[in-house]
C-alpha cells in the first residue's frame, strides 16, 4: 500500500502534497507541500540549477514517474533532501533527490517567477529539510495526502 493517498485537489487538506503543472504550452513540474511556504521545482537532469521545461503531455507523464520515485524512496530506494552551497552568491540551497529526479526548493510567491530559496547557513537549510522530509517520505504507517493539478493552477 502506498504511503500517499490520492485525493482530488479541492478535497485536499492543508497538509497535502500537490503535484502541479502550471498552464502554458511549455511548463514546469512542481511539488507543493501546502503546509510549508515553499515549492519544489523539477530540475534538468544535467544541470542542478536550471528548471526543466516540458510540454503538457510530458509534464503529466513525468508527474506520475516522480510520484513513483517518491513511493520507492519511502520503500527504501535512493532519495534524500540535502543542502548545498548556492550556485551563485552566498548561502545554501536545498535539493531533493528521488530516484532519477532532482528538485530545487523555491519560495512560493504568487505572481513572481520561481527562484531558489537561499538560506543564510547550513543549519537553516537543514531545519527546512527536517520539515520537508516527512512530507516527501512519510514515516511507516503514515498516509500523506497527494493531489494532482495539471489543468488549473492555484492554491
Amino acid at each position: 500500500m502506498s504511503v500517499f493517498r490520492r485525493v482530488e485537489g479541492r478535497e485536499a487538506g492543508p497538509a497535502a502534497l500537490g503535484v502541479l503543472a502550471p498552464p502554458g504550452r511549455r511548463t514546469y513540474l512542481i511539488l507543493r507541500p501546502r503546509s510549508l511556504p515553499w515549492d519544489l521545482v523539477l530540475l534538468r537532469p544535467a544541470d542542478a540549477s536550471v528548471f526543466r521545461e516540458m510540454d503538457r503531455d510530458e509534464a503529466i507523464a513525468t508527474a506520475e514517474e516522480l510520484v513513483r520515485a517518491l513511493e520507492a524512496w519511502s520503500d527504501g530506494a535512493p532519495g534524500r533532501v540535502e543542502s548545498a552551497s548556492a550556485a551563485r552568491g552566498s548561502g545554501f540551497w536545498l535539493h531533493v533527490h528521488a530516484g532519477l529526479f532532482s528538485l530545487l526548493l523555491c519560495r512560493r510567491t504568487p505572481g513572481r517567477p520561481y527562484e531558489a530559496e537561499r538560506f543564510a547557513d547550513d543549519d537553516a537549510a537543514r531545519a527546512a529539510a527536517a520539515d520537508l522530509t516527512p512530507i516527501l517520505r512519510p514515516p511507516p504507517g503514515a498516509q500523506q495526502e497527494l493531489y494532482f493539478n495539471t489543468r488549473h493552477f492555484g492554491r
